[in-house]
């Protein structure tokens, strides 16, 4: 699958804007096909993608964005983000100008972060502890922003300082950075997951069945694989193991349907096929560093009232999928 920039982008939803503030955070989500325009700013931009698959082009690179990846954009930078055509891209854009570092620390971590950028290697991923760490610093910056208080302002220079440093070694110490690609001219980008042809029909079969029970024996059926060197094999492609990649994409649908105020968490749990709702929260937390109340406290508001959530049922059928 490529992309297909026939169709213009949508405007991007402002989540969090504070007059004031060191920094803004929006909300982008590009539908399927979808491209931006190339554009320039004078402001740093960290693309953190929370969900689907895209690419982001800057400068003459191109660099994967897919779900739990980064892209940094250090400013004057020329980017645009272009949605896969089969999957919608849904990001959040951390805006700032490095004046706003207040530390000596947190100024070297952005210059060793930009430095790094330039150099190519501005696509990071942010699977595992430290990456999810990243992420939850990313969101807290955007609850900062939401509300609005020019009080929070000294903490916010603070997170995203922290932000800074923790990205640097993200980079650096973890080897996770790779060098971006030169862009292609003629649009044809080929498909970001991986080239194997299997392991795209077995994303596509995962992501259309998430809310029933998902085994390895299934996949594997219909990579037409022994389930033993199907593991072996989707683990070599994706970077994860079954389980973690089935959890991952259950807890993004997750984070999707948070944000509608009117849907209770224990319906969102089984509505992204766990059956267990302490296992939600459980996997939940491990995954974006937030209990889904925590989550959708902080993406709705301090004033939101999920009362009546705590006396959910629990069926205690645990996560509907099958250990790899």
């Amino acid at each position: 699958m490529g992309i297909c920039a026939t169709r213009p982008a949508s405007r991007p939803e402002m989540r969090g804007s504070a007059a004031g503030l060191p920094v803004r955070v929006l909300h982008r989500r590009l539908p399927a096909g979808e491209r931006e325009d190339s554009h320039v700013h004078a402001f740093s931009e960290l693309c953190h993608v929370e969900s689907g698959r895209g690419v982001l082009f800057s400068g003459n690179r191109q660099a994967v964005a897919a779900a739990h990846t980064l892209t940094i954009l250090p400013a004057g930078t020329a980017h645009a983000l272009a949605a896969d055509s089969g999957w919608a891209c849904a990001a959040n854009l951390v805006h700032f100008d490095p004046s706003a570092l207040e530390t000596a620390e947190a100024v070297a971590a952005w210059e060793g972060v930009a430095r790094l950028a330039a150099a190519g290697h501005s696509s990071v991923s942010l699977r595992g502890a430290a990456g999810q760490t990243i992420e939850a610093l990313i969101h807290r910056v955007a609850t900062l922003c939401r509300q609005a208080d020019h009080s929070g302002e000294a903490t916010c220079r603070e997170v995203l300082g922290e932000l800074c440093q923790r990205l640097l070694r993200q980079v650096r110490d973890s080897r996770v950075g790779t060098p971006a690609r030169p862009a292609r001219t003629s649009g044809d980008v080929p498909s970001l997951a991986t080239s194997r042809p299997e392991i795209e029909q077995v994303l596509s079969y995962i992501e259309s069945n998430l809310t029933r029970p998902i085994s390895r024996q299934d996949l594997a059926r219909q990579a037409a694989f022994a389930p033993s060197y199907f593991s072996a094999l989707f683990r070599e492609a994706t970077g994860t193991t079954i389980p973690e990649y089935i959890n991952a994409r259950r807890v993004r649908r997750a984070q999707e349907l948070l944000r509608d105020p009117q849907t209770r968490v224990s319906a969102v749990c089984y509505a992204v096929g766990f059956r267990d709702l302490s296992n939600f929260n459980r996997v939940f937390k491990r995954l974006v560093g937030q209990t889904p109340r925590e989550f959708r406290r902080a993406v709705l508001g301090e004033g939101f009232d999920d009362e009546g959530e705590a006396g959910a049922p629990d069926t205690g059928g645990g996560a509907a999928l099958v250990g790899d």
